[in-house]
């Protein structure tokens, strides 16, 4: 990765596969101009044998990248491997602060779902600034399909405003919440893939 340090207003470009610029002199945090941030090339994390909901795949989205009019989108993709029974599936779209996935806001819930066996699901959304700083607000709308075998028809969800505080990292997390904890309860997270778009002006 290489700098272009001659630019005004004491900031630099750092380029190469993301774009970054330096939020001025004494400030080593570094803010994306736009474009992919994330895609996952291998396999999240597999959710199973309990029901404490947790963390399918992670993106952390660093401090002071998110301006007033900054949009979040994602899109993630998984397969149930094994299902015991009559056990459900809640799938959720988390982001906040906390290092604790579950103290995040819960942006998006799907309902609880009786899976089988080779079910798939698929996310999508964006999550809009409204305003930043340590007291910021986003929106958010989110198209999802409950786990299924073939997919079932895209539902809708809108979250209105929520806080949002862009001084600090915020994580962005897919999580999975089995209803009973079994060996045969099992779900993959096969695809992750977050772009971050600040506004031109």
């Amino acid at each position: 990765m290489s700098q272009i340090p001659a630019l005004t207003g004491g900031r630099a470009l750092v380029h190469g596969i993301s774009m970054h610029v330096d939020h001025g002199a004494g400030n080593s945090s570094k803010m994306y101009v736009g474009g992919q941030a994330k895609a996952q090339v291998a396999a999240g994390t597999s959710h199973e044998n309990t029901t404490t909901e947790g963390s399918m795949s992670q993106y952390i989205i660093p401090a002071k990248t998110l301006v007033a009019g900054s949009t979040i989108r994602f899109w993630a993709a998984g397969v149930v491997e094994d299902n015991n029974s009559t056990d459900t599936l809640t799938m959720a779209v988390r982001l906040g602060t906390s290092t604790t996935v579950t103290s995040n806001t819960a942006v998006f819930s799907t309902a609880a779902v009786d899976v089988a066996d080779s079910d798939i699901y698929c996310l999508q959304g964006i999550i809009q600034i409204r305003t930043a700083g340590s007291s910021g607000t986003a929106v958010a709308m989110m198209s999802y399909q409950d786990p299924d075998a073939t997919g079932t028809a895209p539902k809708w969800n809108y979250k209105s405003s929520f806080a949002v505080d862009t001084t600090s990292a915020l994580y962005l997390d897919i999580t999975g919440d089995w209803s009973v904890a079994n060996a045969d309860n099992e779900a993959n997270s096969e695809m992750f893939v977050v772009d971050i778009v600040n506004p031109s002006t």
